[in-house]
């Protein structure tokens, strides 16, 4: 039998490697055949294999190897990574194994800022792509006291995000892991002292960064020998704390390429395990937008995996493309949306999602600490937040909380509060190895099924085993006690989720027992995953800093929202309200409400409450039961219903919302209505593009078939979305969904009205009305991720002049400003073009860059480095390189909601660089300038 794979993947700066793993039979070779020419590094494939061994026969773009070394059954291969083009590996007798391509660019979308594949509605939009990470800001939360308080969220480590580091760099190489984690959802809390300005933000004098996960702002810690060493054999540099190492988001798709040899234990891989395919096919790609509904800054990180790098018969392949949101409810709380959907060309079978944390309270660079200097933000005890909301921790002194809701709609299946695992390893889930007659047979169980550990041996002797500290009360990390797992037993274990006693209790153990290394690991319900097909898990986390005064918190089991109300019968004349509520400072409480009015004078009072001082102190979770809200005076269409919570010292809670809808009761006369998204005639809805996704129901109490169900826009040509529908329930909601409804007539600042229309066999007919109108927002300028000059040849006294080449995406603006704004000039200003360091892998290397300065992942420019010269010229006259005025819009002088100028021709037909050396020589390679593009307001 022959057989070759690539077995592994590794993305360089100059170039892409590839181990290409093979059995071969009597004849040793392989052939290398690819559709462009000059794809394949021969020079180095001779360098490994020996120059009598590769053979290359450029007609036929085939380059033969002989793999005659012993004991070895893989080769390195360095292909181009920049051009697109397939790598197909034969037998001799020409017979193909696999076909591999490779650069292929994505699909463009003029319609989206970026490439946006991974959009499943079209309120998935306006998102502009970008290189490199950065903070968005919730909103300010003043206290009486003077203290002040303002939630950040981010991707990976904090510190990575706030000084805007690029996602490649992120995505390096460090020891077996990467840099910084992209798929770690971060949050923080900005805590400014009295005396102190938040909006001066998190460097000024008096003014403090809070987080809540092992490694995110914690590389004061870096070194500390009690962290270095709370496993059993001490941390490596990709387990050390900083980027954020242990907070990942994962899946069972490892699974595919090692089977568990147990039922309902899948294999896992963290989506940081270098050059595996089922971790990470690529770079991840990062976004921002302005959130319509919130008018907060939210962030996504899209990422693909594979099971395998090349798809062949008879092999199971899937492919999964994960998009992990970060947005700011109006509660001011980081809500954390992560959707798994299959993106290849066959089904995934027992699908689980899992969303993992190693948490951590940490204070401005380090764990918390007491007055003492001890650490108390880890090895603490977990607890409910109360019938199946979610769980929280809080450091020792009651400073700190941070506390996870997992009870959303798009909730997890199961949870549980635990210990953690690495993001960068892969386990097969359970293993069993028979062993040798006689022999006792080995069986191994592994994250997130792996059993607890003992803390000694039990009677008569009870000696303290390995995995338990008896003088800190301590499991050793990653270890739970051998009553629970480190999440859980298998992937039908509810593991915490199903706790419905009230909130404070903890969370998998007595109250006694020893503590371990906090984690929190969630998982979607285990479900064949179809092609097109989505898996969404959603959960709300806030951190609570504990000043001099505190405000009020509250929790209501209430989720409706404008685009996914409650929807409740016609016949309820009661709400009925649970929940709970907690102040850190505050003895006496009262809770307000409102329907459909912001009006402060329009609140009555829900309920007043009382708490003791030692309660206060701790900040007790209180139920809210038995509360009732009477419907009665509301009986129509959609409601909005307002909460807060004030305390007797005029602090006041964020306020709540839940939006409620009556179900239209069925009739002879067939009813429809349109329920997401939400919309009134005085509060139309904002579609943030040029089409938008409408769902509802419909119900009849007597026909049994719809003869038609359709729409018209602004009483204009009435379409049809469907006909002959069967009601095999009459009486019954039946659900109605219209994808991707193009309103590109609709291009305006008007408000438009579309009515859904449906009639059956009777010709009885019922509809309803829908509002949409686009509003001002802002400008988005979009570039090219790349743009070649070529190869050039330099000298220090003689200028090579190039123009530019774009193979893909445009310099687009598109302006979405209101009517009568000022035209838009872009300017570019690039940087000194540096010469790219070779970076190849070595699987001897761990990775370890930290002897070369005390922060082992922050990159710095050698002053030695090869750079050109370059002069840069617009319409053949030179022009400063920083500040290159490359075109005007014409302004917003008409109607237009979306106006879009292309800048693409005119840089290609009027830019050219002429390149010199560098004083010091520049060697063959090739460089690289950062290039920032900017809008400049222009007076008319």
């Amino acid at each position: 039998m022959t057989d070759a794979d690539v077995a592994e993947q590794y993305q360089h700066k100059e170039n892409t490697e590839l181990i290409i793993s093979y059995v071969l039979e009597e004849k040793k070779e392989l052939i290398l055949k690819t559709d462009v020419k000059d794809m394949l590094d021969i020079e180095a494939l001779k360098k490994e294999l020996g120059d009598s061994n590769v053979t290359s026969n450029n007609e036929k773009l085939e380059t033969t190897v002989t793999l005659n070394k012993a004991n070895t059954n893989s080769f390195k291969l360095f292909v181009n990574n920049k051009k697109p083009f397939q790598l197909s590996v034969l037998k001799t007798n020409g017979e193909n194994i696999f076909d591999y391509e490779l650069n292929q660019p994505e699909k463009y979308s003029g319609e989206v800022s970026e490439i946006d594949d991974t959009a499943d509605d079209a309120n998935e939009a306006g998102w502009t792509f970008a290189e490199h990470l950065r903070v968005s800001e919730g909103p300010i939360k003043e206290y009486s006291d003077g203290t002040s308080t303002r939630p950040y969220l981010y991707f990976g480590d904090y510190n990575y995000a706030i000084r805007r580091a690029s996602i490649s760099d992120s995505y390096e190489p460090s020891g077996k892991s990467r840099v910084n984690n992209l798929t770690a959802a971060g949050s923080a809390i900005l805590y400014a002292e009295k005396g102190s300005r938040i909006l001066d933000g998190p460097t000024a004098p008096g003014n403090h960064i809070f987080t809540d996960h092992y490694g995110d702002n914690q590389k004061g810690d870096y070194d500390a020998s009690e962290i270095i060493n709370m496993g059993l054999s001490p941390l490596g540099i990709e387990d050390r704390p900083n980027g954020s190492p242990r907070t990942f988001v994962s899946n069972d798709l490892f699974n595919y390429v090692v089977s568990s040899d147990g039922n309902g234990v899948p294999g896992t891989s963290g989506p940081n395990k270098l050059g595996q395919s089922y971790s990470m096919l690529d770079t991840p790609k990062f976004y921002y937008r302005t959130n319509p509904q919130t008018g907060l800054e939210e962030q996504k990180m899209v990422f693909k995996q594979k099971a395998y790098f090349v798809d062949k018969k008879h092999r199971p392949n899937p492919e999964l493309t994960t998009t992990i949101k970060l947005s700011f409810n109006k509660m001011g709380r980081v809500v954390t949306n992560i959707k798994f959907k299959n993106t290849g060309k066959e089904l995934f079978k027992n699908f689980i999602g899992f969303s993992n944390h190693d948490l951590s309270l940490n204070e401005d660079d380090k764990e918390v600490t007491d007055a003492k200097g001890r650490r108390i933000g880890n090895y603490l005890k977990l607890r409910t937040l109360g019938n199946g909301r979610g769980m929280y921790m809080q450091s020792e002194d009651n400073r700190v909380r941070t506390s996870y809701f997992t009870n959303q709609t798009n909730g997890p299946d199961a949870w549980a509060a635990r210990s953690s695992s690495s993001s960068h390893i892969a386990t097969k889930g359970y293993s069993y190895n028979p062993g040798l007659i006689g022999v006792v047979a080995l069986r191994e169980r592994y994250y997130p099924w792996k059993i607890g550990k003992p803390k000694d041996s039990g009677f008569p002797l009870y000696i303290p085993t390995k995995y338990h500290n008896k003088k800190t009360k301590h499991f050793v990390s990653p270890y739970v006690p051998d009553h629970l797992f480190n999440a859980f037993n298998d992937q039908y274990d509810a593991g915490d989720s199903r706790r419905t006693d009230d909130a404070g209790g903890r969370l998998g153990a007595a109250e006694d027992e020893s503590t371990w290394d906090a984690g929190l690991t969630m998982r979607t319900a285990p479900q064949d995953l179809s092609v097109g097909k989505t898996v969404e898990m959603e959960y709300t986390s806030q951190i609570d800093v504990r000043g001099k005064t505190f405000s009020p918190v509250i929790q209501l089991d209430l989720n409706g929202t404008d685009d996914n109300p409650q929807i409740l019968p016609i016949s309820q004349s009661e709400l009925p309200l649970t929940g709970m509520w907690y102040d850190f400072d505050s003895t006496d409480v009262t809770m307000y409400y409102s329907i459909d009015s912001e009006n402060p004078e329009d609140f009555k009072v829900l309920f007043d409450a009382k708490q003791s001082e030692k309660e206060a102190t701790v900040g007790k979770h209180h139920e809210i039961k038995g509360q009732k809200i009477s419907l009665n005076d509301f009986k129509e269409n959609k409601h909005k219903i307002r909460f807060y919570m004030k305390d007797k010292e005029g602090n006041i809670s964020n306020l709540k919302e839940h939006v409620i809808k009556f179900k239209k009761p069925a009739t002879v006369e067939p009813q429809i209505s349109v329920v997401s998204p939400g919309s009134t005639r005085n509060e139309p809805y904002n579609p943030m593009m040029h089409k938008m996704t409408l769902e509802g129901y419909w119900n009849d109490k007597d026909s049994e078939q719809i003869k038609s169900i359709s729409y018209t826009i602004d009483s204009h040509e009435e379409k049809t979305i469907s006909e002959n529908l069967d009601n095999p329930k009459l009486g019954e909601s039946n659900p109605w969904k219209i994808e991707d409804l193009d309103i590109k007539n609709c291009n305006d600042f008007d408000v438009h009205t579309l009515e859904m229309r449906i009639v059956d066999t009777e010709d009885h007919i019922g509809s309803d009305f829908f509002y949409f109108c686009h509003v001002a927002g802002n400008l988005i300028l979009t570039a090219p991720e790349e743009i070649d000059f070529g190869t050039i040849s330099v000298s220090p006294t003689t200028e090579s002049m190039a123009q530019p080449k774009i193979d893909e995406g445009k310099v687009i603006l598109d302006d979405y400003r209101e009517k009568d704004s000022n035209p838009i000039s872009i300017s570019l200003s690039m940087s000194k073009f540096y010469q790219e360091e070779t970076e190849n892998h070595n699987d001897e290397d761990n990775g370890d860059d930290s002897g070369s300065s005390n922060d082992p992942d922050r990159r710095s420019i050698d002053p030695d480095r090869k750079y050109l010269l370059h002069d840069v010229y617009w319409k053949n006259k030179r022009v400063n390189s920083r500040d290159i005025i490359i075109g005007k819009s014409t302004g917003k002088t008409g109607d237009e909601w979306e106006y879009t100028t292309d800048f693409t021709k005119r840089i290609l037909k009027n830019l050219k660089i002429g390149f010199r050396a560098g004083t010091t020589g520049s060697p063959n390679g090739k460089y690289v300038s950062h290039w920032t593009w900017q809008t400049v307001d222009s007076v008319k």
